[in-house]
């Protein structure tokens, strides 16, 4: 179906104008799960850079920073629910919008079931070995979606404030642990931890498992961006969501070099694989949690459940903007555009969401368990968002050239966004030089046919709906209908 060329409401509206900035910069923090990220995406890491962990998350920070920055270039120009979708639409063209769009639509629905599975994992050991009750893991799944669900299904104010006082909490009590570690081991302290040959003995090469440790580095950062999204629904939104975004990349980044150099240390450095293995240790943070902390320990689990409700409540929020915005733009069914009548979230969209994902966690967890299930999803998905970043950053050079010439800057949209698609390629390289066996291995290869299909539906829209493609160019603001190059001056 093609947009009507008034400014009429053709579609139903998000609430406008609802959210400050404190809401968006942890609608980003709370999606990047800064506590389970931590305890389980930095888990994964280890595997790889061993206790070169911090170095590792030390590039993934830059990387990811990097990229912020160019999405906040853009989301200063381009306030809309489509976030990224809109800003490579407008920059690189519609083509790579849908292609973007379609990216996202595989990642940033798994962010929930990918939680749902850290939740039920975490849930299940303690449950289990510090009560005696064996419920299973699977109840656990259930227990977060409808947690999730109540959240986001109704007012987006109730879970972005949420998302305030969960995200407080976690970063509270990680880095409370991580300061006392480093106070009890500071004889100990050094910077090996920050030298590439200390990486896992398994890797194939110093940097081999550096650059891949990041890749699980960066599924930590991912959801940094689920600020711009919101464009729509925040105050003032080109002034709050590039610094919402923006800081929310360099914050947490500072976290979570210091919780990685932390967590070396406070395990012993010549320990820290020991500590890190799964098959002694299913959740190391909340057996360091114990060593430090005795009873504290409830503290940190308390703290990783937290986090895991919070990332995917952040998570649905950020998908469901998306997949509302090309509904609405005729890229997705319409039906996907529908808002609630009182709560005015995307209702359908949240639906399937939520328990869709609950249906695959349970299924992939089924099929394998919740940690590898969540590896699989985590590699998948990470390779998809490399692709999409590289795609900001190239879309920042050429929308300040091409668009906003005047307001051109060398280093900000030009020098960071060169950087910032470099960072991102050595990582995506060596993730299928040295693949990952078998099940997690698959991942590499259910990103490329996703992408593959991507390119495939990209032709089919160009040749068959041409306009749903050329609507993502188009923010919507108040109750108009603006182009969105140029957009207005000021915030």
């Amino acid at each position: 179906m093609e947009a009507s060329t008034t400014p009429t409401r053709q579609f139903d509206h998000l609430r406008e104008h609802s959210i400050g900035l404190t809401e968006a910069l942890f609608q980003s923090i709370t999606h990047m799960a800064p506590a389970a990220a931590v305890a389980f995406s930095l888990l994964v890491s280890v595997s790889f850079a061993g206790q070169a962990l911090p170095l590792a998350v030390l590039f993934a920070a830059i990387a990811c920073a990097l990229v912020a920055t160019s999405i906040g270039q853009l989301a200063k120009q381009m306030p809309s629910a489509g976030g990224l979708y809109t800003y490579v639409s407008t920059s690189l063209g519609p083509h790579a919008g849908f292609l973007t769009g379609w990216s996202f639509m595989f990642f940033a629905p798994l962010v929930a079931p990918l939680l749902f599975l850290i939740f039920a994992w975490a849930t299940e050991d303690v449950v289990k070995n510090e009560i005696g009750w064996d419920i299973g893991w699977a109840w656990w799944v259930i227990a977060a979606a409808l947690i999730v669900f109540v959240l986001t299904y109704r007012d987006v104010r109730l879970s972005t404030r949420a998302g305030i006082v969960l995200g407080a909490f976690e970063i509270a009590i990680f880095a409370g642990l991580s300061i006392w570690m480093l106070i009890s081991n500071f004889d100990q302290l050094n910077l090996q931890a920050f030298n590439p040959s200390n990486v896992n003995p398994s890797a194939s090469s110093d940097f081999s498992g550096v650059f891949k440790g990041m890749v699980f580095g960066i599924l930590a950062f991912i959801g940094f961006e689920a600020a711009a999204p919101l464009g729509e629904e925040a105050r003032h939104p080109r002034w709050t969501i590039p610094r919402a975004v923006i800081g929310a990349a360099v914050l947490i980044g500072l976290f979570y070099v210091f919780c990685s150099y932390a967590w070396v240390y406070g395990a012993g450095f010549n320990d820290f694989l020991n500590q890190t293995d799964t098959a002694v240790n299913p959740d190391p943070w909340r057996a360091l949690g114990k060593v430090f902390w005795h009873t504290g320990w409830i503290l940190i689990f308390i703290a990783i459940l937290n986090s895991a409700i919070a990332n995917a409540n952040a998570g649905v929020n950020a998908a469901t903007r998306v997949v509302y915005a090309m509904a609405r733009n005729g890229a997705a069914p319409r039906q996907l555009a529908r808002t609630h009548p009182e709560h005015k979230t995307p209702q359908l969209a949240i639906v399937l969401n939520v328990w869709g994902g609950a249906v695959l966690a349970l299924l992939l967890g089924w099929k394998w368990s919740p940690l590898v299930a969540f590896s699989l999803i985590a590699t998948a998905i990470t390779i998809v968002v490399i692709v999409i970043y590289i795609l900001v950053c190239l879309g920042t050079i050429v929308y300040y050239l091409r668009e906003r010439r005047s307001e051109f800057n060398p280093v900000l949209h030009l020098i960071f966004p060169i950087l910032g698609a470099l960072a991102f390629m050595a990582p995506l390289y060596y993730t299928y030089k040295d693949r990952s066996p078998n099940p997690v291995g698959y991942a590499n290869w259910i990103a490329l046919v996703w992408l593959g299909i991507g390119i495939l539906l990209t032709i089919w829209m160009a040749m068959r709906r041409p306009q749903a493609l050329e609507n993502a160019k188009r923010i919507f603001v108040e109750d108009e209908t603006v182009a969105a190059a140029p957009a207005p001056a000021g915030r």
